[in-house]
């Protein structure tokens, strides 16, 4: 009787927790919407003279684009990554060009005849899992 153990085989977006559960990108995104709301409620009391308390939808709209990059992931990406795809997105046309198959600059594909041996390769039990190389 053999022992198993379960491995998580995706470890590619693994993060080193630095503090508690944060990883080093959360930590920074927290420390800087910490300082972003303390900044906001000293200019708020000090230059303006209104009571922080009295102010607090100010300082909590100066902190939350630190939370929200620390800890939200749109469709599984950091917020870094989504932003200019997402932009890219909304600022394309969104028109898509169809031609018809039998339009003349359309070249069509040439198939290379395959040998014996990428024959045998593709018949193998998980060969859909090999990528084709140009050996063969």
């Amino acid at each position: 009787m053999s022992l198993q153990i379960p491995v998580q085989k995706d470890i590619g977006e693994y993060e080193e927790k630095i503090v508690g559960k944060l990883s080093l990108r959360t930590l920074v995104c927290v420390t800087l919407g910490f300082a972003s709301a303390i900044a906001t409620a000293a200019i708020i009391y000090f230059w303006i003279g209104i009571e922080v308390s009295n102010a607090a939808f100010p300082v909590m709209c100066a902190s939350l684009p630190f939370w929200l990059a620390g800890f939200w992931r749109p469709f599984g990406m950091r917020l870094e990554q989504f932003i200019p795809r997402f932009a890219a997105h909304h600022l394309d046309d969104q028109s898509l060009l169809y031609r018809s198959p039998t339009d003349p600059a359309i070249a069509a594909v040439k198939t290379g005849k395959t040998n014996r041996r990428a024959r045998r390769a593709a018949k193998r039990k998980g060969a859909e899992l090999h990528k084709p190389t140009k050996q063969q």
